[in-house]
């Protein structure tokens, strides 16, 4: 009788080891800034280097924060300065996720996808929603739009209205806003202008090594074959570039990128 009551015990405990192991983020800051902090159910804590980011938490920064975030599955996200974003869902079994998915709601971000089948990730702000192919990509969420800009993999890039754009190209930039989505090419004349927005691109001495990209400064110059520039390519329905093809008045990069 008691070997039965201990084994139900270890059974129990086994139990709530593997709920809590299936849906807890299992994320972990290794890079902190200070000005940063987790918010969760109306209750604020302040984060530092080795701390865990769990499934509900949003991550806010000021204008000084950053936060560097290393999942169990390897996937690396960077929360910039006067950011925030919360953790929607992550299903964690074994090294991968079964489900990996990120709310954006403003600033400047960084995503590098780790081990897990590209069909657990997604990603949703407020203007859009971003499925993640296995790659590396940077983008920064205003109130009127969302800017991506491609480095290594594939993204596709939708507004919530259903216009979208498929990014396959090293330096490719998608813009979007509620209704409408474009696709610009490093050699179109748009680009230079909207990748300045992009301040990890400008400045990586911020990141910790594994959370840079190689040549990423690259897709913030000119080409170097120009040839002929390539035209922008309108979404459906013959739209233009969001906004005017504008650069996001939030996504400057700051002086303190440099430090």
């Amino acid at each position: 009788m008691r070997r039965l009551v201990l084994n139900a015990a270890v059974l129990f405990c086994s139990g709530l080891l593997f709920a809590s192991s299936a849906h807890s983020a299992d994320g972990r800051a290794v890079g902190v800034n200070p000005d940063a902090l987790v918010r969760f159910s109306g209750g604020d804590r302040i984060l530092a280097v080795g701390a865990d980011i769990s499934l509900g938490e949003q991550v806010v920064t000021g204008a000084s924060g950053q936060v560097q975030i290393v999942f169990s599955d390897q996937t690396r996200l960077v929360v910039g300065p006067g950011s925030a974003l919360t953790i929607e869902s992550y299903l964690f079994n074994g090294a991968t996720a079964d489900k990996f998915a990120i709310n954006a709601l403003a600033g400047s971000f960084r995503f590098i996808s780790g081990h897990s089948p590209k069909s657990a990730y997604s990603i949703n702000t407020p203007t859009a929603s971003i499925a993640v192919r296995g790659t590396k990509f940077d983008f920064n969420v205003t109130r009127p739009r969302t800017d991506l800009m491609l480095y290594e993999g594939g993204v596709r890039l939708c507004s919530i209205s259903g216009q979208c754009q498929e990014l396959n190209a090293r330096c490719d930039l998608g813009t979007v806003d509620a209704s409408v989505s474009a696709l610009i090419k490093h050699p179109d004349p748009a680009h230079p202008q909207l990748s300045e927005a992009f301040r990890y691109a400008r400045f990586q001495t911020p990141l910790l090594g594994e959370f840079r990209v190689s040549g990423a400064g690259k897709c913030t110059e000119p080409p170097q074959n120009q040839g002929t520039p390539e035209t922008l390519v309108p979404p459906t329905g013959g739209g233009q570039i969001p906004n005017g093809g504008q650069t996001p008045t939030g996504g400057r990069s700051p002086t303190a990128g440099k430090n």
